[in-house]
């Protein structure tokens, strides 16, 4: 009895130990792929708001169990060393720049937003087109460079975001959600989804 019992009791850990491997073996198969969001506001009108809506974009195309956006400031700074040693502006960016800047951090995907003018202000209309002379319109500015650099497959998308827009204030788009939308297109075009 007691040689069965110990038998029993053997098979059962080995059949734990197993298990137990396995388990760490797979959650290794899991490892996350750093992504680095860099944003450079020149504009200096984002408030952590938008920073936080825009990098919402990217961490839904760039998300867990396969990729983890860095928390910390070390992607801007090593973004802007290597922006700075390069010579180039952030609006002519090539991709051996960004090849250079995902090597540094390190990071398999690199988003870098540089916002150069983001602004909304009010201005009375001319009586243009369906608009009464003294109406109140919004006038939505915004000029940024969106760039998308993925290791996987050495592949570098870029956006040149202009947009110049006078509308009324209850459908004018703010120049936040301009950029946020921007962002979501390039990130889904990277990955292939569906545009939104």
């Amino acid at each position: 009895g007691i040689k069965v019992i110990k038998k029993c009791i053997l098979g059962l850990l080995l059949v734990f130990v197993s298990v137990f491997t396995m388990c760490n073996r797979s959650e290794a198969a899991f490892e996350y792929k750093p992504v680095a969001f860099v944003v450079i506001d020149y504009s200096h009108n984002a408030v952590q708001e938008d920073l936080l809506s825009w990098r919402e974009q990217v961490r839904q195309a760039y998300h867990v169990p396969y990729y983890e956006i860095i928390k910390s400031s070390e992607p801007t700074d090593a973004a802007m060393k290597v922006i700075r040693e390069s010579g180039l502006s952030t609006s002519k960016l090539d991709k051996q720049t960004l090849q250079k800047i995902a090597a540094n951090i390190p990071a398999k995907v690199v988003v870098i937003l540089s916002v150069n003018r983001m602004e909304e202000r009010l201005v009375h209309s001319w009586g243009f087109y369906w608009h009464d002379v003294g109406d109140v319109l919004q006038q939505v500015i915004v000029s940024a460079d969106i760039y998308i650099y993925k290791e996987e497959n050495d592949k570098m998308l870029m956006k040149k975001l202009r947009y110049f827009e006078t509308e009324d204030l209850p459908i004018s788009t703010p120049a936040s959600d301009v950029i946020k939308y921007e962002l979501r297109k390039l990130v889904n075009t990277m990955e292939g989804r569906e545009q939104i």
